[in-house]
């Protein structure tokens, strides 16, 4: 990339029939002090409703695109999300620098690319950076916590040469996760900057109900292979959130089921070795 002043920025948002969110999404999207240099949302599954206001908004402005994508799959997260992605991916006309993939459900600042971009200005061996999300709860902002070294599957960016060296997105449970992995592994730096928020309209993995959710990422995490007692520690960690004390059993039993019945892992060997060795440093203050 030549210069950061001509730089070429592709957005990707996977939407699953998101009309009660989306409009929140695009506005701020509209009002972004860098404005993207195409913008594809993919909609799959989505009502006719949907399809009309995303056919509107691209007819508006020649830099957003649309993609219909309409089979018989049930919403899943994971690996679902992660093909929808591609997808956009494959059929954008950008040949891009940086890509972001926003999930359909966040509010943006309007300085938010302005400022992921100033941290990619700082640091060239960034390779995938996010925001911080919030919910607005009660009338209350709480932070939806992840490690610092962890970006948010809602809201991923990715330097070019970094998503080419991790092979891009795989399109398996647990991807997010992955990616962060094999790019640190390839010695980029990955980032959640606390300091940058962005509004989530709703909780992670809550519109499969919170329970549910939580089971589900219990799966999501033996299939990437980590290690069992900081497993343990994280689901009782998750019992002093909603829904309390269910949420972390659910997703303990999710962890569990997955093994019981020998649910093959995504993660290849070298790659889960680097997250337990993460895992296991975490827990230093505990295991000393």
């Amino acid at each position: 990339m030549a210069s950061f002043r001509n730089f070429r920025h592709l957005v990707v948002t996977p939407s699953r029939d998101e009309y009660e969110f989306l409009p929140e999404l695009i506005n701020s999207i509209l009002q972004q002090t860098m404005i993207p240099s195409q913008w594809v949302i993919v909609s799959h599954n989505s009502s006719q409703r949907t399809k009309d206001m995303l056919s509107k908004i691209s007819k508006k402005y020649n830099w957003i695109s649309n993609i219909c994508v309409d089979d018989s799959s049930e919403r899943k997260r994971g690996g679902q999300i992660a093909r929808i992605v591609n997808m956009g991916l494959s059929n954008a006309d950008t040949e891009w620098d940086f890509f972001s993939k926003i999930d359909a459900d966040m509010v943006l600042p309007e300085d938010y690319f302005e400022r992921i971009f100033a941290e990619f200005r700082k640091s060239e061996r960034l390779g995938i950076a996010s925001g911080y999300c919030y919910l607005i709860e009660n009338d209350k902002k709480r932070l939806e916590k992840v490690s610092p070294d962890h970006t948010r599957g809602g809201l991923k960016t990715y330097r070019k040469r970094c998503f080419d060296e991790i092979g891009g997105i795989r399109e398996v449970d647990g991807w997010d996760g992955i990616d962060n992995i094999m790019a640190q592994m390839n010695n980029w730096e990955t980032s959640s900057f606390t300091n940058i928020e962005v509004m989530h309209q709703r909780r992670t993995g809550s519109h499969y109900g919170l329970v549910s959710g939580c089971f589900e990422s219990g799966l999501f995490a033996h299939k990437m292979g980590y290690f069992p007692p900081f497993m343990i520690l994280r689901c009782i960690h998750r019992m002093a959130s909603k829904p309390y004390l269910f949420g972390g059993i659910s997703m303990l039993m999710g962890y569990l089921y997955s093994i019981l019945n020998r649910s093959q892992q995504v993660s290849e060997p070298d790659v889960a070795k680097h997250l337990q060795n993460k895992q296991k440093a975490r827990m230093s203050p505990w295991r000393r």
